[in-house]
């Protein structure tokens, strides 16, 4: 795990140290964003869960990814109807506290713990979370409000704009029929998505330079809990109650214990969450996840 973590950190620190010395400038972020969200990640995800079998994947491996997402973000509307839960923090929390980093970093940790042979898989998980996330999510968010009323909801529009949503959806429409990609379609979109999860690691790097987790300790420790430690052990012992064990269980728990997803920032903008808020949980979650990465490891 030491190696993995080394290898992870690494490539992360390069892109951190690219954008600190400025051999890449500001906002070079958005360009690989950009590439490695609309081009290279779709080839990647509708390669990968395109020739992944299916016939494998039966109820138990649905229901152990969906039940922790599903206790999470009822526990949180829970809390907000019954407790005294701050309405906007609510919102906030119900959609950060489930939605992880499963594309960016899920696949190179997967792939680096468990074997290339499970990004297919990994993709898989990551498509299943996106949709539990952007249906009963939304649905349960839309629903907590103020007393002067519920913010505009703009889900479609977050959701059409989704691009590895569609992407996985078509792969696993793929996988399904049985089809295969032609031979040169499959040749280039292998090459394209082969360059991924590198880049990807590096591009967290540079969107982590300049961001700060000063302040906001209180509601950044409950976020950065729930989606670390908390919806990871849902899994855990839902999991155990399931009878769901070997390394697609373990590809599921890889998924679960990844901290909090870029795209939530983007989330933040479009229902007007705190986006600083969010932008400080993905910083510290992602700094976290490291060393808690030997828990898991445990866990495994």
């Amino acid at each position: 795990m030491t190696s993995i973590i080394l290898t992870l950190l690494l490539i992360i620190g390069a892109g951190w140290l690219f954008r600190r010395f400025g051999v890449v400038g500001e906002g070079a972020e958005k360009a690989f964003n950009q590439y490695l969200y609309y081009l290279a990640l779709p080839c990647l995800i509708i390669v990968k869960i395109g020739s992944t079998p299916l016939s494998g994947l039966g109820w138990d491996f649905l229901v152990a990814n969906l039940l922790p997402l599903v206790i999470c973000m009822a526990g949180v509307w829970t809390a907000w109807r019954f407790f005294g839960l701050d309405w906007s923090f609510a919102r906030l929390l119900l959609i950060v506290s489930v939605m992880g980093n499963t594309v960016y970093l899920g696949f190179p940790v997967v792939s680096m713990r468990l074997g290339e042979h499970l990004i297919g898989h990994a993709a898989i998980i990551s498509s299943l979370h996106n949709v539990i996330v952007f249906t009963l999510g939304f649905a349960l968010m839309s629903t907590i409000c103020a007393e002067g009323g519920c913010p505009p909801s703009r889900l479609l529009r977050i959701a059409a704009r989704n691009v590895v949503l569609w992407a996985s959806l078509a792969g696993l429409a793929l996988a399904a029929s049985g089809w295969r990609l032609p031979g040169l379609a499959e040749s280039v979109m292998s090459a394209i998505g082969g360059t991924t999860m590198p880049l990807s690691l590096f591009t967290i790097g540079i969107t982590l330079y300049g961001k700060s987790v000063a302040g906001n300790l209180c509601r950044l420790s409950a976020l950065s809990g729930v989606k670390l430690l908390v919806l990871p052990a849902i899994y855990l012992a839902a999991a155990r109650f399931l009878g769901f064990s070997g390394e697609i269980s373990a590809a599921v728990f890889l998924q679960m214990t990844m901290p909090v997803a870029v795209l939530n920032y983007v989330v933040a903008r479009e229902f007007d969450f705190d986006a600083d808020l969010v932008a400080q949980s993905i910083v510290l979650s992602t700094l976290l996840f490291f060393p808690l990465l030997y828990l898991y490891e445990l866990a495994l």
